[in-house]
């Protein structure tokens, strides 16, 4: 009786663990979906909004969905004093900065270019957690993010008849160091805050940090009145990418880890280059096929020994 009922024991949370393991992975995956498509949407709708001022009616939609959502966790559960900072960087670079970065460079490049550049967030978290941990990256890995860099310097300013530019790629790069600091500052939070409260913090730091660049574009430009696809766009991207989209992404951190959530955002220039093809009519040329091969590539390779360089 003893040797038949411990595996009933043990299995139940095993399986358990396995399904929240699914769940969480099916949220990530969802998220890469709308991540993907974002590029094209940021790039035909930045072209009638200001960038800094495209970020902030984003997030201050975002904000505004999740208001109701987390009254009462706001009440129950109360920013920490000693935290305060760290969620105020947390939506200053994971919203602010990043997204300072990524519309302005969506403005003067590709949405297949900064897809294709987003994509090597992985390579660039295991260097970074390989830096902080003192560990030597495995030569799988090193010749992973050689093999990218490979892909990267194939494709990096070549403009290709699409609009492509050197400003704009190396204002990706910028989204990429953002988005490699954010993770890491999400690692410590998460596990100390329900999800949607701390998802509805860094919305309303990144609406807050976001609205004096957005006066001063409106101030310094005029404010066109957009047609109603830049204000699906907005929508689309307040509701989906943003208030949705950073909700799951940040319940799938804490179990799937930093580096496999990351790993993920290989599907993301898949999505992007085909949407910015199809949507946006951007040439598919051999230069950025061969790029993305080598991009992805790399990525695949390194990630499947991610860790692992002791």
């Amino acid at each position: 009786m003893e040797s038949t009922s411990a595996p009933s024991e043990t299995h139940h949370p095993q399986a358990t663990a396995q399904s929240g393991r699914w769940s969480s992975l099916l949220l990530a995956l969802t998220v890469v979906i709308f991540w993907g498509v974002s590029f094209a949407v940021t790039r035909a709708t930045v072209n009638q909004l200001p960038p800094l001022s495209l970020a902030f009616l984003r997030f201050l939609l975002a904000s505004l969905v999740l208001w109701p959502m987390t009254r009462q966790l706001r009440r129950q559960v109360p920013i920490a004093r000693g935290d305060r900072l760290a969620v105020f960087l947390f939506g200053f670079v994971g919203v602010t900065l990043y997204f300072g970065f990524e519309n302005f460079g969506l403005k003067y490049t590709t949405a297949s270019h900064a897809a294709l550049l987003i994509a090597i967030i992985p390579l660039a978290t295991e260097l970074a957690d390989a830096l902080r941990r003192r560990r030597k990256p495995s030569l799988p890995v090193l010749a992973g993010m050689l093999i990218s860099s490979a892909g990267v310097a194939l494709i990096f300013g070549r403009d290709g008849g699409g609009g492509a530019s050197l400003l704009g790629d190396c204002l990706m790069l910028g989204a990429v160091a953002s988005w490699v600091w954010y993770t890491f500052l999400a690692e410590g939070l998460v596990h100390r805050y329900p999800n949607l409260l701390l998802t509805y913090h860094i919305m309303v730091v990144g609406t807050l940090t976001l609205l004096p660049g957005a006066a001063v574009e409106m101030l310094l430009t005029p404010f066109p009145f957009p047609s109603m696809a830049a204000w699906a766009g907005v929508v689309f991207l307040g509701i989906f990418c943003s208030a949705l989209g950073y909700h799951f992404w940040n319940q799938a951190i804490p179990v799937l880890g930093v580096t496999a959530s990351n790993n993920l955002l290989y599907g993301l220039p898949l999505v992007g280059v085909i949407t910015g093809v199809l949507a946006l009519g951007e040439p598919l040329t051999p230069t950025i096929s061969a790029g993305a091969v080598l991009i992805l590539g790399g990525v695949l390779l390194a990630g499947r020994y991610a860790g692992n360089g002791r």
